[in-house]
Formats: C-alpha cells, sequence, structure tokens
C-alpha cells in the first residue's frame, strides 16, 4: 500500500509536490486499512482533477519514472547514455538541478520510506527507511557514491555496494544481486500496474473474473471464443494490409507475421442465433468496450493480489456510471479486501457529486494548477475545510471554480479569433 509519494523537479513538478493517500477523515463504508504499528489509516483510492495542462499527468508520469528507476536503473541505464529523467524546463536554474522522488508506503506488513535524487548523469542521494517496531531504523544511505548502512541490514551489502554504477540504485543494483531482504523491497515497485491508452488484443482468453465484470457492464458480452480468421475479416485498412504483405516479405516466410497466425481470442457478443452469442474480431469492438476490457483486466489482478493500478485520464471512452463502477470495485470491502489501490487523474467530475453510486470523499481527491511560471501546484481538497461529505455539492462548487483547478477562458482572444478566421476566409 502506498501511503504518500512526492516528486520535485520532474516535468512541470518544479517544486516539491506530494500525493497522499492517508485518510483525514472516517470512512467505516469504505476499504480502508491501518497501517502497521501507526494510527495511520489508507485510502483505496484517490483522483486528481485539474484543467488540461496542469500536471495532472505530470504525477503519474512522475510515479512511472520512479517505479522503473527502480526495476531498471541497474540492467537498462547504460554507463555512457544519460539517465532519462525529465527536468523542469521552463527556467534556466532548474534543468540543471537533481529531480527528487520520495515513496512512503507499506510492504511485507511493515511500513518504509525510500527516496532517491539525481540528475542526467548520476544519482546524488539515495535512502531507505523502515519502521519495524513503529520506530524508525535506517537500512541504508547514499551521499554520492557512498553508501552507509544501519545495524539491521545484513548480506552482502558492501559487494553490491562496489557494483553500484554512478548512474542507477543502489537498491535496483542490490535486487540485481540477489539481495534477500532489498529484493522484497525492491519487489514492492514492481507490482505497480500502469494503465495505457492504447488497448491492446488480448493475447489469451480471460479469466472468469475479468468475464464477469465485461456482464456486469452491459455491454452485451456473454463469453469469449478462440477464433482463426484471415486478414479481410478483420476490417483491416488497405494500408494495414499492405504493412502485413511487407513484413511477411521480410521475413522470408510468406505466412502471417508472429501474433497473428492462429486462433486468437475475441469477445462473444449476445445474439440471437443457435448458439447465443456471436464472436467478432478485436478491431471491431467499440473504444468503450476495448477500454472496459482492458480495464477490467487490470483491476482484476490488482484486487486480488492487492497492488496498485495508476491510470492516466480515466473515464475515457467510458460512460460515467461505468468509470464509478470501476471506482467502487476499489471503494467496497467486500470486492477490495486485500488492499488494492487506485491512483488516477480525469476530468469525469461526476465523481465528486452524489448522483453515482460510487464517489470520492473530500480526502480522496487532489487538484492541479499551474502558475504564472509554468509550474504545478498540488493541493488537496480538504485545504478546504468547510466542504462536507454527502451535504456540499462538491461536483458543482468544483465546475464555478470554487477550489481552483478549472481553466480561465480569456474572452478577450475571441476578437481576435474571429478577424483572423475572416480574414483567412477572404
Amino acid at each position: 500500500m502506498l501511503l504518500r509519494f512526492s516528486a520535485q523537479n520532474f516535468s512541470s513538478l518544479r517544486d516539491e509536490q506530494e500525493l497522499s493517500m492517508v485518510a483525514l477523515d472516517e470512512h467505516p463504508d469504505l476499504a480502508v486499512f491501518d497501517v502497521p504499528q501507526s494510527k495511520l489509516k489508507v485510502l483505496p483510492a484517490v483522483g486528481i482533477f485539474g484543467p488540461n495542462g496542469s500536471g495532472k499527468s505530470a504525477v503519474i508520469k512522475a510515479i512511472a519514472f520512479a517505479t522503473s528507476a527502480v526495476i531498471e536503473s541497474q540492467q537498462f541505464w547504460l554507463p555512457e547514455e544519460s539517465i532519462p529523467r525529465r527536468p523542469f524546463r521552463l527556467d534556466d536554474v532548474s534543468r540543471a538541478r537533481p529531480s527528487r522522488f520520495v515513496f512512503e508506503f507499506v510492504t511485507g506488513g511493515v511500513r518504509h520510506e525510500y527516496g532517491f535524487s539525481l540528475d542526467d548523469s548520476r544519482v546524488h542521494e539515495e535512502w531507505l527507511y523502515t519502521w519495524p517496531r513503529g520506530r524508525q531504523a535506517t537500512l541504508f544511505e547514499r551521499d554520492g557514491d557512498a553508501v552507509e548502512f544501519g545495524s539491521s541490514l545484513g548480506g552482502q551489502k558492501a559487494v553490491i555496494a562496489e557494483s553500484m554504477r554512478e548512474n542507477c540504485l543502489f537498491l535496483s543494483t542490490a535486487a540485481t544481486l540477489n539481495h534477500p531482504r532489498l529484493r522484497a523491497v525492491a519487489a514492492w515497485f514492481g507490482t505497480w500496474s500502469q494503465v495505457r491508452h492504447d488497448p491492446f488484443p488480448p493475447s489469451k482468453p480471460f479469466d472468469d473474473e475479468v468475464l464477469s465484470l465485461l456482464r456486469y457492464a452491459d455491454i452485451g458480452i456473454v463469453g469469449m471464443a478462440m477464433v482463426e480468421r484471415d486478414e479481410s475479416e478483420l476490417g483491416l485498412s488497405a494500408r494495414s494490409r499492405r504493412s502485413m504483405e511487407r513484413i511477411r516479405r521480410s521475413d522470408g516466410r510468406g505466412g502471417a507475421p508472429d501474433g497473428l497466425a492462429g486462433p486468437r481470442p475475441e469477445l462473444v457478443h449476445r445474439a440471437e442465433n443457435d448458439s447465443g452469442g456471436e464472436p467478432l474480431p478485436w478491431s471491431w469492438e467499440s473504444s468503450g468496450t476495448q477500454t472496459w476490457a482492458h480495464l477490467a483486466l487490470r483491476a482484476s489482478s490488482c484486487l486480488s493480489s492487492g497492488t496498485i493500478m495508476v491510470v492516466d485520464d480515466l473515464g475515457v471512452d467510458l460512460h460515467p456510471s461505468l468509470t464509478a463502477q470501476l471506482l467502487g470495485l476499489f471503494q467496497t470491502p467486500q470486492t477490495n479486501p486485500h488492499g488494492a489501490q487506485l491512483i488516477f487523474c480525469g476530468h469525469d467530475v461526476s465523481l465528486l457529486g452524489k448522483q453515482v453510486e460510487h464517489r470520492l470523499r473530500r480526502d480522496q481527491v487532489c487538484l492541479t494548477e499551474k502558475g504564472r511560471t509554468g509550474a504545478t501546484k498540488v493541493y488537496p481538497l480538504t485545504e478546504y475545510g468547510r466542504v462536507r461529505d454527502g451535504v456540499d455539492d462538491v461536483e458543482g462548487r468544483y465546475l464555478q471554480g470554487r477550489y481552483g483547478a478549472v481553466p480561465f477562458f480569456d474572452q478577450d482572444l475571441l476578437p481576435e479569433f474571429a478577424e483572423n478566421a475572416a480574414r483567412h476566409e477572404g
């Protein structure tokens, strides 16, 4: 479970900004979990809202970069290449400063804090603290190439430090070299599920849990089947077919490219025929069906394993009621018994209102704004202490700009637009 994440000097996050999953209110009806050896409680979901270009996706991308750094820096960040970070580039000072990331989380029933800072060429700082009995203990602290270890950390730590490169993380090196305790901590970063917006065709049939979510969505799906089709049935454009022909000629086999040959799983739709269903090619499915199938697959996996699902721009192609149902899978104790969490950004403000079955509470809402410098500010809705859950019209007040984080439209620019349009027409 994630408690808090902060990032500094990444994308539009010039100054340190924090995303908190710590519950500030009592939620007896939500899947809220206790933090061991602590009075803290962890929320099952948090949503980030704000106008386009305000930095919502910057928070999601900062999470993606920081988690991938733990998993990949030892094996995939080459010594002669720059570290693939994204510093704030709208002033001359920030681009030369290090970027900094901090996670506070629970894994193995123990609370941890892990963080690091780096620039384009090297890691400057790195640390890992733990609270095994409610008191902070240091596992390691890194300053440049020097690493100091706490008394509770055993294993071949000196050998790992000698193997560590200046442009990779010590935790990543320790996991690669199979340090038992640090490998277990690093493995937590590999459990995050980052959802992309290019729903790919399924490579194998969905399990019963995913199929039940597809049927639950009332989109006409009754099952799944393995079907073999030729290209003429797939609805491919002429351009796509020419591309496939080029692949065939280039591989010298004349057959279908890998991944296209043989039977493929297809969703079976309710139909008035002898079998009661008809499979359709994935390319024929609506974007909403593809998106829901993709989200259902990821959500089912996260809910069963108690891991974290991150979605950039949740609600795209989905009916608001269906988006609320996805949120409900994480909010409801019966469907989320293992501490899974959902972190998302989007524009579906109906999740703030009282009209949907599952909604976000005030301590589950973060807002983003950009100032004149282009830097993003991330702030919780709880900054507005007068917000009353279930009483105030949070959705309406947000759209009215009462909490900020809404676009400002300069009406003075419309005459200029009309003048340019008229000139172009003339």
